[in-house]
């Protein structure tokens, strides 16, 4: 399994691609790089697109969704909230941070919460982290690299007083989902830089393990 870490420097958000080193076959992890930069970088390492995966339905995290599924013809992985919400620009704060409407296609694949999608040597677990979010998810690789979206950051936790966020459901998410695992699991964030569960139950001033 290997990892590709593209930053849009603009907001600071990561673009993660995630493959099987034998077959090349991989995924796209919140595609807010631009469209362009992603396929290039695919394209360098001979890296095929499978799936789109979002963590949940921010602009910021989603600019170049539709433009890397037309190019890419990936299926577009999900959980079920974020179905509805990357459709709504008043829940995606497209306005706000792009300056119009973004309204994306449904997911064509939804995954319940500890529900698997397998890539070859990837196996990929989904779990509900609602909070930021009430769409968030995280996506847990082979059982040790964790993609947490904008759920737990490097000593961070998401923000919460957009529309569908709320505080409780974020630290109680944190808590029961993400701090239950293993503290040598390596946490892959929305933004900023990589962490683990570990470090965070230990020096995470907002959620404490």
């Amino acid at each position: 399994m290997k990892i590709k870490t593209l930053n849009n420097y603009y907001n600071d958000e990561n673009t993660y691609i995630v493959y099987d080193e034998i077959t090349k076959n991989g995924v796209v992890i919140d595609p807010g790089y631009k469209c362009e930069g992603i396929l290039k970088t695919a394209s360098d390492d001979e890296i095929n697109i499978k799936y789109i995966l979002i963590t949940h339905c921010h602009y910021d995290h989603i600019s170049d969704l539709e433009s890397l599924r037309e190019k890419t013809k990936a299926l577009l992985v999900s959980g079920k909230n974020a179905v509805v919400n990357i459709g709504k620009p008043e829940i995606n704060h497209s306005v706000f941070g792009l300056g119009y409407e973004l309204r994306a296609k449904k997911s064509e694949i939804i995954l319940n919460d500890n529900e698997s999608l397998t890539v070859d040597g990837l196996n990929i677990k989904c779990i509900y982290t609602p909070g930021h979010t009430d769409c968030g998810v995280c996506y847990i690789f082979n059982d040790k690299n964790i993609f947490t979206g904008d759920t737990l950051f490097l000593r961070s936790i998401g923000r919460y007083d957009l529309p569908t966020g709320n505080g409780d459901e974020l630290v109680n998410s944190i808590k029961t989902r993400l701090y239950t695992l293993d503290d040598e699991t390596m946490v892959f964030p929305g933004h900023g830089g990589q962490t683990s569960i570990g470090y965070e139950k230990k020096f995470n001033m907002y959620v404490k393990g």
